[in-house]
């Protein structure tokens, strides 16, 4: 729109207020009447707006965007949506790194990966190259084949550990509010296949409650299954999908020290035995094996290090701890809810099968595979509500059975009672009549008229006539003997 639509508007300042002269009164006093406000600059200031909004309207109306092309239109087509998704790695929100087109994945830390391999490459090499050639050709061809095996081995394992997926857990979009308003409670109980109940805690990063022994990584920005720790020398963490070749990495490194350490020796021992038979035949043997003593050293300060690391995780290994959790709860044999024994413990970390990945990085968002964590939620759920619909049906088949015996209690009782009614009313229809026409004080007057003299005599009479004391001076009486 031209710069003229947009004038800008005079300054909104109210207009001045004319109070007037105060007039004297018929008194002499000042008038007390409300002062008068001229109300016309407060008009022009109000059409002056009008007009500049107009001006604005219509500028808006004649100038107007101009719209895009269509891609058809010049003979391009528009691209597809599945076409249009970038592969996951590139759109992974965690700290982790990707090389080779999502191929091979790394902590944030790839160059503490690099420095250890180099730490156990270039002392093995050096090993290999001046050290294991004396002692195979005075001993045995196996000690070079063992000599460079081994440190293939612990290094493969070191790569195998730093460039896999720890078992890094999905992340899910935000959950609605409860229908309550209530806050999310930020732990629960979850029971375990065993029977045990372990508390798992609301993960925010990945909006959910963590499976069992899983935690979130601060330096990886993930939550990772089964958590053990982020290990700064492999450059990633450590979790259910990397433990076990961290661990053949660890007491691989261990046994190739002693080896390492054990083949020095022999060497500048065959040094010493070349040498003649001198004060100085030890430090002369010794300067003939440099690299030797140098290598020893080496492995032997390295020895320390991996040789507690691997008793650490020795004994984790047999109670099934993982090192966060020895840290934070620090389980005793009998606490540990996830303990099965010491052969249970140690087939679970060597022989059970690793799960597989749940992502594949190379695939869009929308080709992932399914989160089992959300299935296994499912299965539990739909458990739950299997064995709340059990419960309610017995206890409704509980209720209708006590109903029923109470039916029947009932019924019986009152049968029982028409029962008893009828034998009282029968026995009493059985009784024989009774004549009660001598009963009463007729009856002593019978008695006296019939010669009875004494007392006994009046009371034997009386008692033959059926009488029954008082009871004959009531007519309630009468009617109840009757």
């Amino acid at each position: 729109p031209p710069r003229s639509a947009f004038a800008r508007a005079p300054a909104r300042t109210p207009p001045a207020r004319s109070t007037g002269v105060p007039s004297t009164g018929t008194r002499g006093g000042p008038d007390r009447s409300p002062p008068t406000l001229d109300l016309a600059p407060w008009r022009a200031f109000d059409r002056t707006l009008k007009r500049n909004d107009r001006r604005v309207r219509s500028s808006r109306q004649t100038t107007r965007p101009m719209r895009p092309t269509p891609p058809e239109s010049v003979g391009v087509t528009p691209p597809s949506a599945s076409s249009s998704e970038l592969p996951l790695w590139k759109t992974w929100e965690g700290n982790d790194r990707f090389y080779c087109a999502g191929r091979c994945m790394t902590g944030p830390s790839p160059r503490n990966l690099l420095g250890t391999f180099l730490i156990v490459s270039v002392p093995s090499a050096i090993f290999n190259a001046l050290v294991v050639p004396d002692v195979a050709s005075a001993t045995s061809v196996a000690v070079l084949a063992v000599g460079i095996a081994w440190p293939l081995w612990c290094l493969l394992n070191l790569i195998a550990t730093g460039t896999a997926d720890p078992g890094i857990v999905k992340r899910r979009p935000a959950p609605a509010p409860t229908l309550d308003g209530r806050v999310r409670p930020r732990y629960k109980l979850e029971q375990m296949p065993n029977g045990k109940t372990v508390t798992v805690k609301w993960n925010d990063t990945i909006n959910a409650y963590q499976p069992i022994r899983a935690h979130h990584c601060s330096a990886n920005d993930d939550c990772v299954d089964k958590f053990d720790h982020h290990c700064p020398w492999v450059g990633t963490t450590i979790g259910r999908r990397n433990y076990r070749t961290f661990l053949f990495f660890v007491f691989g490194t261990t046994i190739l020290c002693v080896y390492v350490i054990a083949i020095c020796a022999y060497q500048i021992k065959l040094k010493y035995d070349a040498r003649p038979d001198t004060k100085r035949r030890a430090m002369q043997a010794v300067s003939d094996a440099p690299a030797a003593l140098i290598i020893a050293i080496l492995a032997f300060l390295g020895f320390w290090f991996v040789a507690v690391l691997s008793g650490f995780h020795i004994y984790l290994i047999i109670t099934n701890q993982t090192t966060y959790e020895n840290f934070r709860d620090g389980y005793s044999w009998r606490e540990n809810p996830h303990n099965k024994g010491f052969v249970g413990n140690c087939w679970e970390v060597f022989c059970a099968p690793v799960p597989a990945s749940r992502f594949n990085f190379r695939e869009p968002p929308s080709r992932q595979p399914p989160d089992r964590d959300v299935l296994v939620e499912e299965a539990k759920e739909q458990e739950k509500k299997a064995k709340r619909r059990a419960e309610r049906a017995e206890r409704e088949a509980k209720k209708e059975a006590s109903d029923e015996r109470r039916q029947k209690a009932e019924e019986e009782a009152e049968e029982a009672g028409k029962r008893g009614a009828d034998v009282e009313m029968g026995d009493r229809r059985a009784q024989p009549a009774v004549d009660r026409s001598g009963a009463g004080a007729g009856g002593v007057m019978r008695a006296l008229a019939g010669g009875a003299h004494s007392l006994e005599e009046i009371k034997v009479e009386v008692e033959e006539s059926g009488y029954e004391g008082d009871r004959d001076r009531t007519p309630k009486a009468r009617d109840e003997s009757a």
